[in-house]
């Protein structure tokens, strides 16, 4: 045993610098391996932010789909008025009274007919404020005041959209002239693909 404390005592220079070597390579392993966890934490990082920068951008594709086909569908369930002159059963123009006809595949709802003028008086009667697809509506009007300023028809589709249908009456060739449709209101832009895409990526 002797011996033993002798040994340590002779040696114990080399042992510090032993223990000190020790305690250096633990310092720079603990070291090496925080850096190795600041690492794998930044790449976790990098990756939450790719997952939501991904989500982010299917989220606004799956926006743009929902809009366009929204878009789409309020196109193809329009109605498509055409005015014409009215006509009696024996297949004679009627002067001064025009057929209001939906040749599209949606119901014209909340249909209204008014002057352009600033008189009172303004709406033209309908027999009904309902166009279904096929069919008709009629309406007297007067010649004077449907030549210039001219008439608008109002109506909706089944999807909200809010159209008007400016147009002059010619009553001596009994038809429509300077006609012209207006969205007055919409829920659906029409959407620009290929801007909203690149902004999603």
């Amino acid at each position: 045993m002797q011996e033993f404390w002798n040994w340590l005592h002779d040696n114990s220079i080399q042992l510090q610098t032993f223990g000190g070597l020790t305690q250096a390579l633990g310092s720079a392993a603990a070291f090496a391996v925080a850096i190795v966890l600041a690492c794998v934490a930044k790449r976790q990082a990098r990756a939450a932010d790719a997952q939501a920068e991904a989500a982010e951008t299917q989220a606004r594709a799956a926006e743009v789909q929902i809009s366009t086909s929204l878009f789409i569908a309020d196109r193809q369930a329009s109605p498509n008025i055409s005015i014409t002159a009215a006509v009696s059963r024996d297949g004679i123009l009627i002067k001064d009274k025009i057929a209001i006809l939906n040749n599209g595949f949606g119901t014209a709802s909340e249909v209204k007919l008014i002057y352009r003028d600033s008189k009172a008086n303004s709406d033209v009667p309908l027999s009904s404020s309902t166009l279904v697809v096929r069919d008709s509506l009629s309406a007297s009007i007067d010649g004077s005041r449907a030549g210039s300023p001219g008439l608008t028809l109002s109506y909706s589709t089944a999807f909200g959209t809010k159209y008007a249908l400016e147009f002059d009456w010619e009553s001596t060739s009994f038809r429509s002239v300077n006609e012209k449709l207006i969205i007055v209101e919409s829920r659906f832009a029409a959407p620009n693909l290929s801007e909203r895409i690149a902004d999603a990526k």
